[in-house]
């Protein structure tokens, strides 16, 4: 084969790779939902609490590229998914989308689709603290769609026992009113805590012993990423951008989110939900004073039948040898 040709199929290859990661990540990466799954490993995480799962999304941003059709598809899949526990991260609409009527319904009708028996909770976001009005409508969408605001707050997440762990949700770093001595003032040290936030920069100004693992969105992965840039760093995710981060005392991780923003593409950033299972203590030893159920009895091992001797014959009488003895 002659070079030419080589070069020229080289090209076509390529072209045609090209060809198709454009088109993914115009057409199909935005409306494609990834399950990122992961698992929390701590000492501190009781018993009680062994195996509950945990599903995080974050940046829905309704209105603009999101739509009905792309929702539905989004509560479908966390609702196969069967969480014990489900949180949003944030950011209900897109900056540039208008909120209304209809759509507050439709959007409060999708979140109460989703079931979450241990509870589903929620933070604000840049974007739901646009104007009054705005956090207002996001503030009645989320609690129709039964989710509760945890606005510089903790709760203690339980699984039908008195053992738990806490739950810590921080007003948005960009837009928000952040309290963090208000939000970490019930949190103990011995309590394993997860901490939600929308911004990820936010994790500089939490207390690394009162916390174990920190959850944030913002901002989409850069929602294009080419390794040496991205298309989209928005403030309060300088630092940290995308993907997990170890500190001295607690993991940042950064979900890439389930929206979009600016221009409705994906590249090497997919869509994503997360979801979490806690693993921690070993399940405690019975307690004392619980009966327990005594091992069975081994049946006495049948006894031999004991030998029967057999008696020895006695010799009989010796006779009288011919002659010997009395009387003819």
């Amino acid at each position: 084969m002659k070079t030419l040709q080589k070069i020229l199929i080289v090209l076509c290859i390529l072209a045609a790779f090209t060809g198709f990661l454009f088109f993914d990540a115009w057409q199909i990466a935005p409306r494609r939902y990834n399950v990122r799954n992961e698992t929390l490993s701590d000492e501190k995480i009781p018993s009680q609490l062994n195996d509950v799962s945990i599903l995080f999304f974050s940046d829905l941003e309704y209105g603009t590229f999101m739509n009905e059709e792309r929702l539905a598809k989004l509560c479908d899949r966390i609702s196969l998914l069967a969480p014990d526990i489900v949180i949003f991260g944030g950011d209900l609409y897109d900056e540039k989308a208008s909120f209304s009527e209809e759509s507050g319904a439709l959007l409060s009708s999708m979140l109460a689709s989703i079931d979450a028996p241990l509870g589903k909770f929620a933070v604000f976001g840049d974007n739901d603290h646009i104007s009054e009005d705005m956090l207002a409508h996001v503030q009645a969408v989320l609690y129709a769609g039964n989710f509760e605001v945890l606005n510089n707050r903790s709760v203690k997440l339980h699984n039908n026992g008195t053992q738990s762990i806490t739950l810590i949700g921080l007003d948005s770093g960009l837009n928000g009113m952040q309290d963090v001595a208000a939000a970490y003032s019930e949190v103990s040290v011995n309590s394993y805590t997860i901490t939600v936030c929308h911004t990820p920069d936010s994790a500089s100004k939490i207390p690394e012993d009162l916390t174990d693992y920190y959850l944030c969105g913002h901002s989409h992965g850069g929602q294009a990423y080419w390794f040496f840039g991205a298309m989209y760093t928005p403030a309060m995710a300088s630092v940290w951008l995308r993907g997990r981060h170890y500190t001295d005392g607690f993991t940042i991780d950064i979900t890439n989110g389930v929206g979009t923003t600016g221009k409705d593409v994906r590249f090497l950033c997919d869509a994503e939900v997360v979801l979490y299972r806690l693993k921690g203590a070993k399940p405690e030893p019975q307690a004392s004073g619980e009966l327990e159920t005594p091992p069975a009895e081994e049946a006495p091992a049948e006894e031999a039948p004991a030998e029967t001797e057999e008696p020895v014959p006695e010799p009989a009488p010796e006779q009288p040898e011919n002659g010997e003895g009395g009387g003819s």
